[in-house]
C-alpha cells in the first residue's frame, strides 16, 4: 500500500512529497523504541508519540518506510531533514495513537 492512501484531513505530510509514494505493509504502534527494535518488521509504518531524530534512526535500522507521529507532537526540523535524506515519510496527526490504528483499520488500510 502507498502512503498516499493514508492522506486525509487527519494527517499532515511533514516530509517531501516524494515520500508519499513510499509503500508499507502494516503498521506497528509503540512509544518504546526498544519494543519497535524487537517487534517491528521491515517495510511497516511506525505509529508513535516519540518525535526525535532517534525515531528516524530506528526506522533506518529496521527499514521502515513511514513514521506517523500522534497527538501533533512537535517534530524538529532535524528529524524532518534526516527523514527526507533517507526517504522516510513522516506524517503528523492530531489523533491519539490508538485512534490512528482504529482509523486505519476502519478504512481498510491495515
Amino acid at each position: 500500500m502507498k502512503v498516499s492512501d493514508l492522506i486525509s484531513s487527519d494527517y499532515e505530510l511533514l516530509t517531501n512529497l516524494e515520500t508519499l509514494s513510499n509503500t508499507f505493509e502494516g503498521v506497528y504502534q509503540t512509544d518504546l523504541l526498544s519494543a519497535a527494535i524487537k517487534s517491528a518488521k521491515p517495510n511497516q509504518g511506525l505509529i508513535t508519540l516519540i518525535s526525535h531524530v532517534n525515531t528516524v534512526a530506528l526506522a533506518m535500522m529496521i527499514d521502515l518506510s513511514l513514521i506517523i507521529v500522534a497527538e501533533h507532537r512537535k517534530v524538529t526540523q532535524e528529524m524532518i531533514d534526516k527523514a527526507n535524506e533517507e526517504g522516510i515519510c513522516i506524517l503528523s496527526s492530531h489523533l491519539k495513537s490508538y485512534e490512528i490504528v482504529i482509523d486505519l483499520h476502519k478504512r481498510g488500510l491495515i
